[in-house]
């Protein structure tokens, strides 16, 4: 189901000489029916180029992120929002190479935007784990080659509800403690997309079991079976894990995603009352 912004993409590659294809998360995107803003395309060569030219074609921004990778970036303007458009060139020598160097069999999905958008290329079976609702990386280096993927795999299988493939989740528990190699900006960028989520509170509970969060955020360890006075009845942490779960559900109450049924709850119903009149200034807040 491919969103009108990937068509008019594929329109305008229609009309240049290179090779491009949509890769990663919006295929698996169109696959599920869902909308996705940032898109990433892979060429044979000249991500930089072909990059500059898509941000031209459209009247939009362009930057070369970084030219050691090939990696440049369109800003395309759209009515509600913008359109963030990656480049970069073959990470390998062919298209399948370049699939199997990625983290997760559902990301290592392809299109040749100038061709056919409705053949898939899906050299690791990523289609068939996505119907089977798993998680599973696309090769035994996937993980060590880049520890970060780890916090990733947590986020993705709680974001489209995905069980973990045995051989992924213990090449995670083998590569936790590398990730104090990541750099803090990566490690900042996926805890925040982490912290995010609708079931966040679901997400943490599986990166404090695979040991995550003691690298991540070390300061949470010491609440697991911290006492607290009465009135409270649980630990530091299982009380902490009840406030982040309260948190998120009074913020979709009074998000645009709330439904008569999300309201239902007596104690969100108050909420509704006492907060609705400044549900306009918290929604735009927020």
């Amino acid at each position: 189901s491919w969103t009108d912004a990937a068509l008019d993409l594929a329109e305008a590659l229609a009309e240049m000489p290179e090779q491009a294809y949509l890769v990663g998360g919006a295929v698996r995107d169109a696959i599920l029916r869902r909308n996705n803003t940032d898109l990433d395309i892979v060429t044979p060569q000249n991500g930089i180029r072909l990059a500059r030219r898509i941000a031209n074609a459209f009247q939009g921004d362009f930057y070369p992120l970084d030219e050691t990778r090939d990696l440049g970036r369109a800003i395309i303007p759209r009515e509600g929002g913008r359109l963030i458009i990656d480049v970069s060139g073959l990470r390998a020598g062919d298209l399948t190479g370049d699939l199997a160097d990625r983290d997760f069999t559902v990301n290592a999905m392809a299109v040749d935007l100038t061709g056919d958008v409705s053949m898939l290329i899906d050299p690791l079976g990523g289609a068939g784990d996505l119907i089977a609702k798993r998680l599973r990386r696309c090769s035994p280096d996937a993980l060590a080659n880049d520890p970060v993927r780890v916090l990733r795999a947590v986020r993705q299988s709680v974001q489209f509800g995905l069980h973990i493939d045995r051989e992924t989740l213990r090449d995670m528990k083998m590569t936790v403690t590398r990730l104090s190699e990541v750099s803090p900006e990566r490690m900042r960028d996926e805890l925040i997309k982490l912290l995010s989520l609708d079931r966040v509170q679901v997400a943490i509970r599986i990166a404090d079991a695979i040991g995550a969060l003691e690298v991540v955020l070390p300061e949470l360890t010491p609440l697991h079976g911290l006492p607290q006075a009465p009135p409270h009845v649980h630990d530091g942490w299982t009380h902490s894990l009840a406030v982040v779960e309260a948190l998120n559900d009074i913020v979709h109450t009074v998000s645009h995603k709330r439904t008569d049924d999300s309201a239902a709850q007596f104690n969100l119903g108050m909420v509704v009352i006492a907060f609705d009149r400044f549900r306009p200034a918290l929604q735009a807040h927020l």
